[in-house]
């Protein structure tokens, strides 16, 4: 059996519980899908392209911080050749097998998590936008939210700021699934955020989305043109605002109609708003964020969720209680998770064939 065999096989087996949840997802999802005979809009391959796309250069970030730590700390005597072995081991290692076997999982389960999100109107239609927004408004002493922190951030270059940050938020993702998928060395750590990723997107991106079938604050007068919009002021400002200092908000608003209107599958397609999937994987992150020694890095990941949170409300993507919620039920599941995953933390070390070029 070859090495990248043995590799896989011991990957499985490590990994088996977040593989078989992956498996299980998707096949529920497929069964769903036909059973309402919307099978000819439901694909596993949505997300191969743009994942190879994104791991790129986020792997050659990675790569550039290995090299100037390999320049720093290490300095061997022949720099390219040390780079060339320890890349060429690292490639055939235990760790980089086992990280694409576990991406290519995550591809397949984000194609079918955004399919399944795609048809959520098409199962249960939207009906809960003017009861979350009356609550909204009830839980918020009689105030609109949005209102509240219009007197801090409604300036539009603000609001430029605050669009931007919700941008990063995918990159953000992205960098922290590598981290743990290639290069985390905290095993415990590892399993319980990977777990806690696909069950999120489960449990409040498809369950909990499909229960509370909502379009969020940008789509309120679209799909309820008879009911008094609470957000339609804030539209009315973004979309002013818009004209001096774009935002990416107000583009992705009206890609995502299109696809609705057109009912075409799309990465990153699917309108749902309750509950918010940005807050609930901004606040994976900082629970992440806490299980670190650095307080930067907790006083960062604390500062990335409260502006998700905020710039969900000052966006118009969602309603507060769309955030509050996926806070609640994503502190569930890493709760939960901390039970599943196994109290040893193994490290796996990667192989130094280079050793003997560096320098004492």
């Amino acid at each position: 059996m070859s090495k990248v065999a043995m590799h896989l096989r011991k990957a499985v087996a490590t990994d088996g519980f977040f593989l078989l949840f992956v498996a299980a997802y998707v096949f529920c999802t497929f069964c769903f899908t036909q059973y309402h005979g919307l099978n000819d809009r439901f694909s596993i391959f949505m997300y191969v392209t743009p994942a190879l796309l994104q791991y790129i250069p986020v792997g050659m970030l990675f790569y550039a911080i290995y090299i100037f730590y390999v320049m720093v700390k290490v300095r061997p005597n022949y720099l390219f050749l040390y780079l060339w072995l320890q890349l060429r081991a690292w490639l055939i290692s235990y760790t980089f097998v086992r990280g694409c076997l576990n991406y290519v999982a995550i591809c397949v389960f984000l194609s079918a998590m955004t399919s399944f999100k795609s048809l959520i109107p098409e199962i249960n239609p939207f009906n809960w936008d003017p009861e979350l927004a009356n609550f909204d408004r009830i839980l918020h002493g009689g105030f609109v939210p949005w209102e509240i922190i219009q007197p801090v951030f409604g300036l539009p270059f603000i609001s430029h700021a605050i669009d931007i940050i919700y941008r990063l938020w995918f990159i953000v993702m992205m960098v922290a699934i590598v981290w743990f998928i290639f290069v985390s060395k905290d095993e415990r750590l590892r399993k319980q955020f990977m777990i806690t990723y696909v069950m999120a997107w489960a449990i409040n991106g498809t369950i909990l989305a499909l229960f509370f079938s909502s379009v969020g604050p940008a789509f309120f007068s679209n799909i309820y043109p008879e009911v008094n919009n609470p957000y339609q002021g804030l539209m009315t400002y973004l979309n002013t605002a818009n004209n001096s200092y774009p935002l990416m908000a107000i583009d992705a608003q009206k890609m995502l109609w299109q696809l609705y209107e057109s009912e075409k599958l799309g990465t990153a397609g699917g309108i749902s708003s309750m509950p918010s999937m940005h807050v609930s994987i901004a606040f994976l992150i900082f629970l992440v964020s806490l299980r670190t020694q650095f307080i930067t890095a907790k006083l960062l990941g604390g500062t990335f969720l409260l502006l998700i949170l905020i710039g969900s409300v000052h966006l118009g993507w969602h309603y507060a209680i769309d955030g509050y919620l996926s806070i609640i039920s994503t502190a569930f599941i890493w709760r939960f998770n901390a039970y599943l995953v196994p109290t040893s933390n193994h490290q796996y070390d990667l192989p130094n064939k280079a050793e003997n070029y560096s320098t004492c």
